[in-house]
């Protein structure tokens, strides 16, 4: 192999090595930045991706660096055709700019699909649950703070969760009074309550911090009489409120599915 074939080889083998570190870190940044949901794992921690980013532009300087110096050599040898060489470098420079774009655009798109399908799935999921367990949830629709009430909400919760595994948590919500004033309480799998426990049940310690889009559709439900289901990213988790009403009393069946990798890498 002569030595304009080694040049254009090793220029080669850099040129696509600093293009493919390139690409990764505007995704790796991208994905980070906007929390999009697309790889099998991704790295939260400002350092990672600074270290990445450094090494990145450490190793694109030392490429580019014997590149110019082994193409300066070629000419020497070989007097390229300058005219030419320039025109593919802009050529491929205008290639690279242009793929950006797409390239995000392809992450949010990526981002889009996979909740979608995700939001699909949950909602699937959570009709078929309360249509299998109807009768039970009618049941805990009669409230009353008690020991017996709160067991029995925990006890229908847990069945729900065994029998789909898009769902990884589920709650009951309902309205309630402390004093005078509307508040939202909430009840999981953790709230059982011993048989032994003869402490006095206080509401507060169901009360659980909803954003604020949340408590704006936690107040139709209750208040306006809306009936649609709500559902929304947060983070790793997805979550989904369906209103249940048994006559005139009205709770929202919670459902999540927290999950620590995107759906597209299945």
């Amino acid at each position: 192999m002569n030595a304009k074939k080694m040049v254009k080889l090793s220029n080669g083998i850099g040129f696509v090595a600093v293009i493919s570190l390139l690409y990764w870190v505007i995704i790796f940044i991208t994905v980070q930045v906007f929390g999009l949901k697309i790889f099998k794992e991704h790295i939260t921690e400002v350092f990672i991706y600074s270290i990445i980013g450094i090494l990145v532009l450490m190793s694109g300087a030392l490429m580019i660096n014997v590149m110019i110096n082994l193409t300066r050599i070629a000419e020497k040898i070989n007097n390229d055709n300058e005219l030419g060489k320039t025109t593919k470098n802009r050529k491929g420079i205008l290639v690279f700019l242009v793929s950006i774009p797409l390239i995000i655009m392809g992450l949010f798109l990526g981002n889009f699909l996979s909740t979608k399908k995700i939001e699909r799935e949950l909602k699937m999921s959570g009709d078929e649950i309360i249509s299998t367990y109807r009768s039970e949830i009618d049941t805990i629709t009669d409230y009353s703070l008690s020991k017996e009430w709160i067991n029995s909400v925990v006890n229908i919760i847990n069945f729900m969760l065994r029998i789909d595994t898009n769902i990884t948590d589920a709650a009951i919500i309902l309205e309630d009074e402390i004093n005078g004033n509307n508040f939202y309480l909430t009840f999981n799998r953790w709230d059982e309550i011993s048989k032994n426990e003869n402490t006095e049940i206080n509401k507060l310690r169901y009360i659980r911090n909803y954003d604020f889009k949340e408590r704006q559709y936690l107040e139709r439900v209750f208040n306006d009489g809306y009936n649609e289901k709500y559902f929304i990213q947060n983070n790793d988790s997805y979550d989904l409120f369906i209103p249940y009403r048994n006559g005139e009393k009205t709770i929202i069946v919670f459902f999540s599915n927290r999950q620590r990798y995107g759906s597209l890498s299945k």
